[in-house]
């Protein structure tokens, strides 16, 4: 816990139990919204509807905003449709559809309809965008001015709007008809002649969102032009909203959330994993379980079919565990290098070929310098009497071969594979480490095999 949250903790619980709650909304005044949200998800949900109770209304909605989706449902039922509705009004609309978005259909719509007719409005057509789209993440709450305004004019405009804005730090030019035709800093109407006119201190070179867009979209383009807001437009160019720093900063969290969930071999979870509910923990890690635990009967396939080299050889089956190793670790580094940098768009999938070479030589330099210490370690163990056998360089021959096949196999597979799934529009973190590593065991089985009976044959088996 924050640790101003810890110290409020106990003076809080004091507080309840005496019945002081003037002096608990004293106490609470000074400490920022997020601290106050951590101590609501700490307290009983009797001390924390309580506690919610006693702060101002635009201090509720900034706590409400920050608490996660589990405690938002809690606080909204306690509360009672009048009092919830007069908090939901005083959040920013993209907190407030975010909130409401959680809710059981029946109780969002029942809440939305009791909201005021401007807020109602803006709330249902942020709602009307895909779930993880930009249009989801934009807010009404901005300061526009128009090209003809002197600077003295648009100034005066940012001192009467800007109060109620997410941020001023951007203010945004549209036409007539309510377009975007460029953005403006701060800085650049500050600096100039109040005379002059919004129009003499334009470029045109201005940077949007789609609302349509993904809100990955958003995150890249927030890092790509180090900007603090950004405009969204619709189709037709007209400015709906903006986004900030903040909320890019919440997506990103959550979207590198997912794809680590997702390279670990399990579903993202969709709450933090202390509120996450056992039975939803089980589902979520249970299938990529059980389909992994499937896809190994592969591997016993494979085994089974070398069943007469393995009695003939017992030595193979002492390296497997070295060779599927060395195949599994290098897809997964494969992977996880090629999903993080289609992230990023540093590679899209028309760059398959260059990825495909810059990976195999790769592959060659690695493979080669593993293949020398698998063929070592053959060697060693069979002078320290652990695995012993008479053809010993020859098994270590075989063994560090197939080492730098497995190894130039597996940075294919790890490379193709995240490319394949973007090219046909799913997640490349589906690509994860263990799926790699299970794709790798049963090929790098039969790799092996293959190889002994290429350079064995007639002599060890």
């Amino acid at each position: 816990m924050n640790p101003t949250a810890m110290l409020l903790e106990p003076e809080v619980r004091e507080l309840i139990a005496g019945r002081r709650f003037a002096e608990l909304r004293d106490s609470l005044e000074s400490v920022a919204p997020a601290d106050v949200a951590e101590l609501v998800s700490d307290l009983l949900s009797e001390e924390s509807v309580v506690v919610f109770r006693l702060l101002h209304r635009d201090a509720a909605g900034e706590v409400l905003a920050e608490l996660d989706g589990e405690h938002q449902q809690g606080l909204i039922e306690a509360l009672g449709d009048a009092r919830a509705v007069r908090v939901l009004e005083e959040m920013d609309a993209d907190d407030r559809a975010a909130l409401l978005d959680e809710l059981p259909e029946s109780a969002a719509t029942r809440l939305i309809n009791q909201l005021s007719e401007e807020n109602r409005r803006v709330t249902q057509r942020i709602l009307n965008y895909a779930e993880d789209s930009v249009g989801r993440l934009a807010t009404p709450d901005y300061v526009r001015v128009r090209s003809d305004w002197t600077l003295a004019h648009a100034i005066e405009h940012l001192r009467r709007k800007g109060r109620d804005a997410e941020t001023i730090n951007w203010v945004f030019v549209v036409d007539h008809a309510g377009k975007l035709i460029d953005d403006l800093h701060l800085r650049q109407l500050l600096l100039a002649d109040p005379e002059a006119t919004v129009a003499s201190v334009m470029d045109g070179a201005f940077v949007a969102l789609e609302a349509s867009e993904d809100r990955e979209e958003a995150v890249r383009m927030m890092s790509r032009y180090d900007r603090t807001a950004l405009p969204v437009i619709d189709s037709r160019g007209y400015l709906i909203g903006i986004v900030t720093a903040d909320d890019i900063a919440d997506v990103a969290e959550e979207e590198f959330t997912e794809d680590v969930h997702k390279l670990g071999g399990l579903e993202a979870l969709d709450q933090p994993y202390m509120t996450t509910r056992f039975a939803a923990m089980l589902k979520k890690r249970g299938g990529w379980l059980a389909a992994l635990l499937v896809m190994q009967v592969l591997t016993i396939f494979v085994m089974s079919s070398f069943d007469e080299q393995l009695e003939r050889a017992v030595i193979l089956a002492v390296f497997v565990p070295l060779i599927i190793s060395s195949g599994g670790n290098t897809g997964t580094q494969a992977a996880s290098l090629l999903t993080r940098a289609l992230a990023l768009r540093e590679v899209s999938p028309s760059d398959w070929w260059r990825i495909v070479r810059k990976e195999l030589a790769t592959g060659l330099c690695l493979g080669s310098v593993l293949g020398v210490l698998g063929m070592s370690v053959v060697v060693v163990l069979d002078q320290l009497g652990i695995a012993q056998h008479e053809h010993a360089p020859r098994v270590g021959f075989v063994v560090g071969t197939t080492i730098v096949a497995i190894v130039m196999w597996g940075t294919l597979i790890g490379s193709l594979l995240p490319l394949l799934l973007d090219k046909l529009g799913l997640d490349p973190a589906t690509s994860s480490s263990p799926l790699v590593a299970t794709l790798m065991d049963v090929s790098g089985l039969a790799i092996y095999f293959a190889v002994a009976m290429l350079f064995l044959r007639g002599t060890v088996l």
